[in-house]
């Protein structure tokens, strides 16, 4: 009689190590969702949209509290940043030899994550910052304003290129679970075709749901970290 068993791939301290740093990149993926959701509640309602009216963004730049606003916004920094680990241990995860697709998808993070910090971040944090501590005129709060949001769209390019490619590499390696590989590829797909539109609101649903992605897959590996590979094993 022929046995099919799942065992996992590697020596028991090659899959110990591979197990410890798939749960490391897990919970730092999981930790980085956390503290950008802790940094936004700490930070307040931001009405500085790029559609909406002159006088109320340059109103919240010149009134809002300094500190909690900058306080929230370097909790956002960290976990923009602990993106990072969680995308090269996903990237690892899904790598085969040859493939462009994994290698792909970690430069396309890392250029999410650099855009969205700066310009993004840092002209936010530069227009709040002056506003407060510079005699500036509001059209160049208005100008530090645009740069913040328009970096914010363009980076949602890489960030769709990231999903794609990481939901392509793992429906051929079925490193991740089937409904992440397919659901990364949906939503990597659907954000790329509502970025141009992106200051009409259309990707805050997509992207609400590439950060539930993110939760979820993390979540996923923590519980089940261990890589495995059909082994066939005969017997009589």
């Amino acid at each position: 009689m022929t046995q099919t068993r799942i065992t996992p791939t590697g020596a028991p301290s090659e899959l110990s190590a591979d197990s410890r740093t798939t749960r490391i990149g897990a919970a730092l993926g999981v930790a980085s969702i956390v503290l950008i959701a802790v940094g936004l509640a700490i930070s307040g309602p931001m009405d500085t949209t790029i559609t909406a009216p002159e006088s109320q963004v340059v109103a919240f730049y010149r009134d809002s509290d300094l500190a909690r606003t900058l306080a929230g916004g370097f909790v956002e920094v960290l976990g923009l940043t602990l993106l990072l680990p969680f995308v090269a241990m996903i990237a690892a995860r899904v790598r085969t030899p040859g493939n462009p697709l994994a290698p792909t998808a970690r430069m396309a993070a890392t250029a999410y994550v650099a855009l969205s910090l700066a310009p993004g971040m840092a002209a936010g944090a530069t227009a709040l910052w002056s506003a407060q501590h510079r005699t500036v005129d509001d059209q160049l709060l208005l100008a530090l304003n645009d740069l913040r949001a328009m970096s914010h769209f363009v980076s949602l390019v890489p960030y769709a290129v990231f999903l794609v490619a990481v939901g392509l590499a793992a429906r051929s390696t079925r490193m991740l679970p089937a409904w992440a590989a397919w659901s990364a590829i949906v939503l990597g797909a659907a954000l790329a075709a509502t970025t141009p539109v992106a200051a009409s609101g259309a990707t805050d649903f997509v992207g609400m749901a590439t950060v539930l992605w993110v939760l979820a897959v993390g979540i996923a590996l923590l519980r089940h970290p261990e890589p495995g590979r059909p082994v066939p094993v005969g017997g009589a």
